[in-house]
């Protein structure tokens, strides 16, 4: 079996065949770690380089989904669209507690980033 089907098997949470070498936890959390700071400069980074409005962070942000959502149907065997509208659930649940909190941090606090 080549590295990447290895790789890709655990990436997918299946158990290795017998005598294979299982992943390392720190590897797999760096991994984590370094895709979550990834994800999350995405719709960040128009705003730092200078944009002055919501839109380009917007489309960048349903850009970068679609591909991820691509890569990780190939990945899988799963069809792009459901992996899509999978991705996209995902999304919208994320920005839907982060409005809250963002929304109870203004209304306990008076915290406001506008």
């Amino acid at each position: 079996m080549t590295r990447l089907e290895q790789d890709r098997r655990a990436f997918l949470g299946e158990a290795p065949a017998a005598g294979e070498a299982t992943a390392r936890p720190l590897r797999s959390a760096v991994l984590v770690g370094v895709s979550y700071l990834l994800g999350a400069l995405v719709p960040v980074l128009p705003v730092a380089l200078g944009t002055r409005t919501v839109a380009v962070s917007l489309v960048t942000g349903a850009l970068v989904t679609v591909v991820v959502s691509a890569i990780l149907a190939f990945l899988s065997g799963m069809k792009v669209g459901r992996r899509l509208l999978t991705n996209v659930t995902i999304l919208a649940a994320a920005v839907a507690v982060t409005s809250v909190i963002g929304l109870a941090a203004r209304h306990i606090w008076g915290i406001s980033v506008t």
